[in-house]
């Protein structure tokens, strides 16, 4: 970075301090200080260590034997490919820890660039595991590769484009998963590069996945490189990539594929490396601007495959980020339940809101204050007054279970009377996934009112005291998020009670909010709901609302900690909802 560019951004952040101390506080500064700190480029070190082994450690891999005969094809197609980038991309495949590989190469690049052919054939005379097939001409990306694949005889197909590389590890670390986890849908961390791989200094040139979800993969193809899958996905399909797709036709092909898999596994590793260059769609969208298009009917066709009916845009932030509204065939009736301060003055505060930001009808807002309020009309929105057991008053989970039990609405939302809806569709934006068979609990997008992030989703991580990793909770409403998660529909793994939606069927289904999860109730009852579905839990940021509160969230106590902990260890150690490296990196 210049000089002269860092003193502008150092004289920005003090402006803005300045601002938020004015209109919010010592708190706020106080935070936006920890999350620029948090925020700060890490090592170079630390980097390296995230792709880069010794050869020792690769020597390890090359002498393990593996009990399946996996025999992997790396499917590549070549086009006017330049000879160094093909160069360094056998090289990269010669190189590899695991030896049962051919690499299936299908060349329709054109008479000025024969060199391509020459120096295959000439790789191939030396390793009979190198097939080499000169296309009769170039038919674009989607034929070339379906020729690709007639050359292949492996029972596992990998997918290498012709100007990246492979890690040395990525098909020893693939064979182990297919061993271990018996999968047959695999993808695998990436890594952008220029010069060379060891030169890698940038954190957001990483692309450090999450676990698969279809929603999340709806939104964005974060899947990409590196891409391996069993032969046998494609028993039933007349081709591998349909050309009607081009541009994104990985899209298409990581949508069909998935639907099919019956194991599906991340291995949260920096396997492949993609080149950046003038013309890859790393370094420019639009270079291949027809891809977006590509991407909204490959979309499209999952949503008809699967009797799912929706418009797909674009976000207003990126062309390749892509939002759904789904069609409801009817309209739900929610109760909205208030918990936490149930001051008269709060209550109706927050009802006022409600009314004023909420344009779907069909809905009610149950209350809890020591009596109903006087003299209130909001617009013909029916109040539900609970006289909440005093008994049970210092119980979480037994409040919300009374006032949900003489709540009438098809789906619930739990609502503090500290947060706030900021946009009107929020209800609507909730229920159509919430009315989604295989999704269990909705949450919004939660910012603070100085614009921090005070909710983007719950993952689970064990070196955490309270075994919760907040995520996007050092950003605001000035950042995307790292790979811009901030900016579209994805999975989470717990919704906060703050402002929370279900069915109310599966609440029913469920026993209520368990009174013994102290501090937890909501933690626990969203992974029930998961497990009671066998479905997923979606944070949605196009539903938006406020919190009045600068922090929204309690610190836990050490028993609440250890009755967690005896519940959930072995799903916290599998979570993956989050990479474990993202906190590490300072990167959500």
């Amino acid at each position: 970075m210049s000089v002269k560019k860092y003193i502008k951004e150092q004289i920005g952040a003090r402006r803005f301090d300045l601002h938020l101390l004015k209109n919010y506080g010592v708190y706020s500064v106080k935070k936006n200080w920890e999350n620029r700190r948090y925020h700060k480029c890490p090592s170079k070190e630390l980097m390296d260590e995230l792709h880069i082994l010794d050869e020792q450690e690769l020597n390890k891999q090359r002498s393990v034997n593996f009990n399946k005969k996996i025999k992997f094809s790396i499917i590549t197609p070549l086009y006017n490919t330049p000879k160094k980038f093909l160069i360094e991309l056998i090289e990269s495949v010669e190189n590899q820890t695991y030896a049962n590989w051919e690499l299936c190469l299908a060349d329709g690049s054109d008479k000025e660039h024969s060199y391509v052919g020459e120096f295959c054939k000439k790789k191939m005379s030396n390793d009979d595991r190198i097939q080499y097939h000169a296309l009769e001409k170039n038919e674009g990306i989607s034929d070339n590769t379906n020729e690709c694949i007639k050359l292949a005889t492996g029972n596992y197909y990998a997918l290498l484009d012709h100007d990246d590389l492979l890690h040395p590890s990525a098909l020893y670390e693939v064979a182990k998963v297919i061993e271990a986890k018996g999968a047959d849908f695999i993808y695998t961390d990436e890594v952008k590069f220029r010069k060379n791989i060891y030169s890698i200094d940038n954190p957001y040139y990483f692309n450090l996945k999450p676990g698969f979800s279809k929603y999340d993969l709806r939104s964005h193809n974060y899947i990409c490189h590196l891409t391996v899958f069993s032969k046998q996905l494609l028993e039933s399909e007349p081709v591998f990539y349909r050309h009607e797709f081009d541009g994104s036709q990985d899209h298409d092909m990581v949508l069909r594929m998935t639907e099919k898999a019956k194991k599906i596994v991340h291995i949260p590793k920096v396997l492949y490396y993609w080149r950046i260059h003038e013309n890859s769609v790393s370094m420019n969208l639009e270079v291949k601007s027809y891809a977006v298009d590509s991407a909204f009917r490959a979309v499209q066709a999952q949503l008809e495959r699967s009797g799912e009916k929706g418009k797909i845009s674009n976000t207003k932030s990126f062309q390749t980020l892509y939002r759904i509204r789904y069609e409801m065939d009817k309209f739900p009736f929610i109760s909205i339940v208030l918990h936490g301060d149930f001051s008269d003055k709060n209550v109706k505060r927050v009802i006022e809101k409600i009314v004023e930001q909420t344009d779907y009808s069909r809905y009610e807002v149950v209350y809890c204050t020591e009596k109903p309020l006087r003299d209130v009309e909001y617009k013909g929105v029916p109040l539900i007054h609970v006289k909440i057991d005093r008994t049970i008053e210092h119980n979480n989970a037994q409040k919300w279970n009374q006032a949900i039990s003489e709540a009438s609405g098809e789906h619930i939302v739990l609502l503090d009377t500290d947060v706030y809806p900021t946009n009107k569709y929020w209800l609507q934006e909730m229920v159509m996934y919430s009315m989604k068979k295989d999704v269990a609990v909705v949450g919004p997008k939660i910012l603070y009112e100085d614009d921090r992030i005070a909710y983007a989703g719950i993952a689970l991580k064990d070196d955490y005291p309270d075994k919760l990793y907040y995520l996007c909770g050092h950003d605001s409403i000035r950042e995307i998020g790292y790979e811009a998660m901030l900016l579209h529909v994805r999975r989470t793994g717990i919704v906060t009670s703050a402002c929370m939606m279900f069915k109310k069927e599966i609440w029913h289904d469920l026993g209520g909010f368990d009174a013994q999860m102290l501090e937890y109730e909501d933690a626990d009852f969203c992974l029930r709901a998961m497990n009671n579905i066998k479905g997923v839990n979606i944070w949605t940021c196009f539903a938006k609302l406020c919190s009045k509160r600068e922090k929204l969230y309690q610190i836990k106590s050490s028993n609440a900690i250890s009755s967690f902990v005896k519940k959930y260890q072995r799903i916290i150690e599998q979570d993956d909802i989050a990479h474990p490296e993202w906190d590490e990196l300072g990167l959500v």
